[in-house]
């Protein structure tokens, strides 16, 4: 075996051990309970280790609307958060990948996609007086169902290849698993938001508050806020808080916790 091979066998090497350690990253990272915008910067810094890019976005996919939400997007490092929604059959590319639930990649965007996808025109964002040249996309899927599309850009030609595809999408299988249990949390906490914590009398001095589901700042506020008039109410002297059924126990609860019974 030549030096020259022997030193491109440990090129390549090197590169699977760095693609493996970003997709533990990712992993990781994703299970760690955290706002999605943090989430969505941590994919992408993660994902700079192993492969270059200039720019990049996620889709989520609004089944019931049929429509996209580009929730995150960075170009040159300059990020842009939204929840509008968008028609993505006005785009040729992300309807294909809607529909055929496979991946997309360009060598040079506006040069190759005439060929396969002569009237596409790709849907701008960021910095417009830029062309982007070597495009992927990978779809986030759940089995076979659409949570939405994880993109990456550059500004040059021919860097992604199947490589860069089968790294891309490694990544993209806990991606989605976060950003679906993300969207599933966040309805949990909007159902358990609506639901009132009952305020127990053990005895006319002593009040029992059994603290159930997901407390956000908003149930805090009315949580302290009703046991307050019900001690002014009933004169009561003790609270006990019974903490067994908080789904998340984080320093936020504890603050919440330590206000409420300073109050």
């Amino acid at each position: 075996m030549s030096d020259t091979t022997m030193s491109e066998q440990k090129i390549r090497l090197d590169n699977l051990e760095q693609a493996l350690d970003a997709v533990h990253a990712v992993a990781r990272a994703v299970l760690v309970p955290r706002d999605l915008p943090v989430l969505y910067r941590t994919i992408y810094q993660v994902l700079a280790t192993v492969i270059p890019y200039d720019a990049g976005y996620i889709e989520i996919f609004d089944q019931a609307r049929d429509s996209m939400q580009t929730v995150f997007a960075i170009d040159e490092g300059s990020e842009t958060f939204s929840t509008d929604n968008w028609n993505y059959h006005s785009s040729e590319l992300i309807s294909w990948m809607v529909a055929q639930r496979q991946s997309l990649l360009f060598g040079d965007l506006h040069a190759d996609m005439r060929t396969r996808f002569p009237t596409a025109k790709p849907r701008p964002f960021g910095n417009e007086e830029k062309r982007s040249r070597a495009w992927l996309s990978v779809p986030l899927l759940l089995g076979e169902h659409m949570i939405g599309i994880f993109n990456i850009q550059s500004y040059q030609t021919g860097i992604y290849g199947p490589f860069e595809q089968t790294l891309l999408e490694a990544l993209a299988n806990p991606v989605a698993v976060a950003l679906e249990n993300a969207r599933l949390l966040s309805e949990l906490e909007h159902a358990v938001s609506g639901l009132k914590i009952p305020l127990i009398p053990l005895t006319d001095n002593i009040l029992i508050v059994p603290l159930v589901g997901v407390l956000d700042q908003l149930r805090w506020e009315r949580l302290t806020e009703a046991v307050l008039e019900t001690i002014s109410a009933q004169g009561c002297e003790e609270v006990l808080l019974d903490g067994s059924g908080i789904v998340s126990f984080d320093i936020h609860t504890v603050q919440a916790l330590t206000t409420l019974v300073q109050a």
